[in-house]
């Protein structure tokens, strides 16, 4: 062995017989390994200051161990099939890479170019390549904002789950087997959101297959994490007394959203979104555009009683912008509002209670108020109401407001008296339909 200065810099320890020229270096370096490395060399080798010194394996050949006055590092130096010239792969540094652990590395990479392959460019083909939060942030982007209403939620379940697991992996070829360990994962937390992952993430794949980014969708086919029923949960009498004194305690957002949802019956995004603009307090009207709504359609809702004197107070003093904010100043979330009402149903309802309940809550307080589904079903601006017949999807035009908010009135009279816990007579007529 022998050492040899190939620059002011750079040392090499090979053997005597070192190779003329590059392509004698080239040839030599399989057959000509320096030394046979072990655990105690490689940490006892030094560097002299503004040197490096880069010792060649017998073991395995091509792998070599950099050695500067900062650290040490294990790279593999190989020369492609066809090729004349030599190329170097990182492997990593030491110890975080021990000696056997690089070794392992190299054999492995000897065996990929003796089948042909290039470790080198396979490495920055795999950094070029279109990576899970990459797609994530594409399809967000250039899909889910100008299309879905709720791309906020898509976003955010996304980032939590799946590009936390899986943002690095390269997005053609992730596979089914890694969805569905992910999707077992999030169940084992929280069946129903692995479900509505799944969902999601399909969604993605579908678009990105579309888009020509992906050839295969690794979600399709997989069975859903849990079964999921109807949901049937409305508040009692006893449980809105109890809702409404607790959001009594609750930060200012979360207590008129969560009224505003029980109040009118509309959307939890849809009251969390509410902004200035869609406001006219002089004809009592709130008026949804159809960007915001689920089915794409405009939408207005009679302001009356408590729901009018909620959004009269947060629109005090503002022309333009969102009206119901967080703590922070931040636009409030579907997500925002589930966490809210798990945090206050603790100690409280023995049941499991969400923002969507209290909009199933008003729907079923109209109907024991006689108020007729249709109207409900205008209220609610459930698209299979307004837009069932031709009647109702081309020819009838009325914004049916009057009849909405008569049943509006009657709900809020309810509410009233169930606050107030008080019984309405049986011998009152509740609501006059069709005056």
């Amino acid at each position: 062995m022998r050492l040899c200065f190939v620059s002011s810099s750079v040392i090499l320890l090979l053997p005597r017989r070192y190779p003329s020229s590059e392509s004698d270096f080239t040839d030599a370096l399989d057959p000509m390994p320096a030394k046979l490395l072990t655990d105690v060399e490689v940490r006892a080798f030094r560097a002299p200051p503004d040197r490096r010194l880069e010792v060649f394996d017998v073991k395995a050949r091509g792998l070599c161990l950099r050695v500067t006055s900062r650290k040490k590092s294990w790279s593999f130096v190989y020369r492609p099939k066809r090729s004349k010239k030599l190329r170097r792969y990182t492997i990593g540094d030491y110890p975080a890479w021990t000696l056997s652990a690089a070794r392992e590395k190299a054999l492995a990479l000897r065996r990929e170019i003796q089948d042909g392959g290039d470790p080198v460019v396979a490495a920055k083909t795999k950094r070029d390549a279109l990576t899970i939060a990459a797609l994530v942030d594409r399809f967000i982007d250039r899909y889910a904002k100008a299309n879905l209403r709720s791309w906020k939620d898509y976003k955010a379940v996304l980032h939590r789950d799946l590009v936390r697991a899986l943002g690095e992996r390269p997005a053609g070829e992730v596979s089914r087997a890694e969805i569905a360990d992910l999707l077992d994962k999030v169940a084992a937390r929280a069946p129903v959101l692995a479900n509505r992952l799944q969902n999601t993430v399909s969604s993605v794949f579908s678009w990105a297959l579309s888009e020509g980014l992906v050839t295969a969708n690794p979600v399709s086919g997989l069975r859903k994490r849990t079964t999921e029923f109807a949901k049937v949960r409305v508040l009692s009498d006893d449980e809105i007394r109890i809702f409404w004194q607790a959001t009594g305690s609750s930060s200012s957002a979360f207590r008129d959203t969560l009224r505003l949802i029980l109040l009118t019956g509309q959307r939890p995004g849809e009251c969390a979104g509410i902004t200035a603009e869609e406001v006219d307090l002089k004809s009592s009207l709130w008026a949804i555009p159809a960007s915001r709504t689920k089915n794409k359609l405009p939408h207005t809702i009679p302001l009356v009683g408590q729901a009018l004197e909620i959004i009269t107070g947060l629109v005090e003093g503002k022309n333009e912008g969102p009206l119901i904010v967080t703590p922070r100043g931040k636009a409030l979330t579907a997500q925002n509002l589930a966490k809210a009402m798990e945090a206050l149903r603790e100690g409280l309802f023995a049941e499991t209670v969400t923002p969507h309940d209290l909009r199933r809550t008003a729907a079923t307080l109209m109907g024991r108020l006689e108020v007729d589904q249709m109207t409900i079903g205008r209220i609610l601006n459930h698209a299979s109401t307004t837009k069932a017949t031709v009647t109702g999807s081309v020819y009838d035009k009325h914004t049916y407001v009057p009849q909405k908010r008569r049943a509006l009135e009657a709900l809020d009279r309810e509410i009233q008296s169930i606050l107030a816990e008080q019984v309405v007579p049986t011998n009152v007529t509740r609501l006059l339909r069709g005056r």
